[in-house]
């Protein structure tokens, strides 16, 4: 054994008893530093008994380097780098519950003592033959703690003091495989870094392709799509952020390996240089691998998707697949208050090769974790990458005007690529591209002009599919609703929730009291679509849509007001007086007869509101007026077109002056409707609208998740 002294630097002072073997003696630790009285005062005093929780230390060392020779570039900061730590029965648990990792519980005749430096690293430390969990480039900081457990058997517990020589001689690093294997049992080393890890992950990625229609609509019969495409991605992601990495032997034969991601922080994943669609994600075949597939026998150089153009489009469309992997990344892994494990395995030492074995932790140790996904005797508890790919979530590319293209050729000539924030892909005409485009970057979306575009164009796509329904086209229409935050505010989270309410997929006010009870929703995803055929679609635009019948503006406006209630939180001061105005006909009436917002304050039963909930009230009357003028002025021509359709002659209909001159109206109708559109399709009332028209028929689904916690409705 030796001493080492644990002192005040004034009068204080006692001699730790390490082994003579220890990682810290080996490093010329010589002695620490308390800086009050409070340590030495509980000293004599049994673990358990103690009142000392957390205690900084500062460590003088002769030879800072903590390991000679193949990771000798970390070294332990100067001043007070050091700490101590007691876990008792009264905390329960070693570390918080994250839901998925099995806790570490500890008993009434346990306790634990952990012992943390802060380290400096210098260099890449990945690129040895040993790391730390987590690979990371250039100068970082790491925290690393041993935790030892003391069991009284009989009691009591040690002492303080003796209890702190053994958590000394047993700090160690898990660098390698055989500091592993040697680690003592029933101790946990943590390591905390910012860097990142490789996950093992070979899954097929499908895409669903949301062709939709302009307002201009030049006939084209020919256009056709493959609407669910599937492509390969390889066998790895990188995911980067802050981390801990556990590693805790729970007995000489077996240990548990996680890295955690710590709480509170992002997550943002990439495909790896060996990973990718068709193993070419790395290359310049992105767009053509998912174009070739959605569109059979495009010519990809004929549409111009070559050279320079075919390069940034490619890159344009694997950022948008790595900002999709990252919001369900966050989204599946999104603990608001504990460190939450990513990736975690069983490990049994004296099973299996020991040459793979040893291999594969090495690697992990390196920051690459794929080779123990593959490892006999190891057994998976959690792999956030295994767990989303194998939700097989769609990605959506919505090609807006792709229905209203001449031809695909001349199609893709014209368009660019747009994404979003979370990875929502946009093809687009290079004009139109306005409609959508963020002023972050030439090749971004933004997400609520996206989500008002989309239902600006599903009313164009809905009608060319009933008028395409006539030359037995049938075509099945999507409607979809996509919104991320990583922290998505409560009311937000209530209009998603109210959204699954009106669509009928969640049982009516079955999340309220999740609601009520959650303050923070951090990493919030939320996805619904509903598929249209054309019957469902001409439920939309006609009352009985055997004979066309049509309906009222006042059956529109009410089927509006009795929709925009179900999204409405009665407890919000402002959401109470707008449902307050929704559900009173006399009000409704007058503000109709007025048609106009600034005189809306003369009707009595509006006179005494604040400018804020008028000014809401108002926005109602504006989107649900503007939405059922829009779809009676639409059902007329729509009619007049099908009709027109069905007196053509056989062949190629847009040769027939009659149906051409219908269509024409039918185009300018539509034109003027997404001339004027409504900021209310940002959110989810156009989609529940439309849903509740179509008598329930669409085939609707939606996910949500926040917090880690997932919900899936169909």
């Amino acid at each position: 054994m030796a001493d080492v002294k644990i002192t005040d630097n004034v009068s204080l002072s006692a001699d730790l008893d390490l082994r003579e073997d220890t990682l810290l003696l080996k490093a010329g630790l010589t002695s620490l530093i308390s800086t009050g009285a409070h340590l030495f005062q509980n000293m004599d005093k049994p673990l358990d008994q103690t009142d000392v929780q957390a205690v900084a230390l500062g460590g003088n060392f002769s030879s800072p380097s903590l390991l000679s020779g193949d990771m000798a570039s970390l070294t332990v900061g100067a001043g007070m780098n050091c700490s101590l730590n007691v876990k008792k029965a009264a905390d329960k648990l070693l570390f918080d519950d994250d839901g998925f990792s099995p806790v570490i519980p500890i008993p009434a005749n346990q306790a634990w003592l952990g012992v943390e430096f802060d380290l400096s690293a210098t260099g890449t430390v990945a690129a040895s033959a040993n790391g730390v969990g987590v690979s990371f480039e250039g100068d970082g900081q790491l925290t690393c703690a041993t935790h030892t457990l003391f069991t009284a058997s009989p009691p009591p517990l040690p002492l303080l003091l003796e209890a702190c020589g053994v958590a000394f001689s047993n700090f160690s690093l898990s660098t390698n495989a055989l500091a592993i294997r040697t680690q003592p049992p029933n101790t946990v080393n943590v390591t905390e870094v910012n860097g990142s890890i490789t996950a093992a992950v070979s899954f097929d990625q499908p895409f669903a392709m949301n062709a939709l229609a302009s307002a201009n609509l030049p006939f084209n019969e020919s256009t056709s799509i493959q609407p669910t495409v599937t492509l390969s991605l390889g066998s790895s992601l990188q995911v980067a952020g802050d981390f801990l990495v556990r590693c805790y032997k729970m007995s000489d034969s077996v240990v548990r390996m996680g890295v955690y991601k710590k709480h509170g922080s992002t997550l943002t994943v990439s495909l790896t240089a060996g990973a990718g669609i068709d193993g070419e994600i790395g290359g310049d075949d992105v767009l053509s691998a998912l174009l070739k597939a959605a569109l059979p026998g495009v010519d990809m150089v004929a549409a111009g998707l070559s050279g320079d153009t075919a390069a940034t489009l490619n890159g344009v469309i694997r950022d948008g697949l790595c900002r999709n992997l990252s919001a369900t990344f966050n989204a599946v892994c999104s603990a608001a208050f504990t460190h939450e494990a990513a990736l975690l395995y069983d490990v049994q030492l004296d099973a299996g090769d020991s040459a793979a074995t040893d291999s594969a932790l090495g690697s992990a140790l390196r920051g690459d974790w794929t080779a123990l996904e593959a490892l006999l005797n190891a057994r998976r508890i959690r792999n956030i990458a295994v767990e989303t790919v194998e939700k097989k979530s769609s990605v959506t590319i919505n090609l807006f005007g792709f229905y209203s293209a001449v031809s695909t050729t001349d199609y893709l000539k014209t368009c660019t690529v747009l994404i979003d924030e979370s990875g929502q892909v946009v093809i687009t005409d290079k004009i139109d591209a306005s409609r959508v485009s963020a002023s972050t970057s030439p090749y971004a979306a933004d997400s609520d002009k996206l989500r008002q575009a989309l239902m600006e164009d599903f009313i164009c796509t809905a009608t060319y599919a009933v008028v395409s329904s006539k030359l037995n086209l049938n075509l099945s229409v999507m409607q979809s609703y996509h919104r991320y935050s990583s922290n998505m505010s409560v009311a937000d989270v209530r209009e998603s929730v109210s959204l699954g309410y009106a669509l009928g997929l969640i049982p009516q006010g079955s999340l309220d009291a999740t609601l009520n009870a959650t303050s923070s929703f951090y990493h919030a995803l939320v996805s619904a679509g509903v598929q249209y055929d054309t019957p469902a679609l001409m439920g939309i635009f006609y009352k009985d849509p055997a004979s066309q019948m049509q309906r009222s503006n006042a059956e529109l406006e009410q089927a509006g007001r009795d929709v925009m209630c179900l999204l409405l939180n009665p407890a919000d001061p402002t959401d109470a007086v707008r449902l307050s105005v929704l559900r009173n006909n006399s009000a409704w009436a007058q503000m109709d007869e007025i048609g106009n917002t600034a005189a809306f304050r003369s009707i009595p039963e509006l006179g005494g509101l604040g400018a804020t909930q008028l000014g809401a009230v108002s926005a109602d009357w504006i989107s649900i007026v503007w939405w059922a003028q829009a779809l009676a002025k639409i059902a007329p021509a729509l009619s007049a077109t099908t009709l027109a359709l069905s007196h053509a002659p056989a062949g190629n209909p847009s040769q027939d002056a009659g149906f051409m001159k219908a269509r024409t109206r039918l185009a300018n109708v539509l034109g003027d409707v997404t001339r004027n559109t409504s900021a209310a399709f940002v959110h989810g009332w156009g989609a529940a609208v439309m849903f509740a028209l179509s008598g329930r028929r669409g085939s609707a689904e939606m996910e949500l998740t926040w917090n880690s916690k997932t919900l899936h409705y169909e």
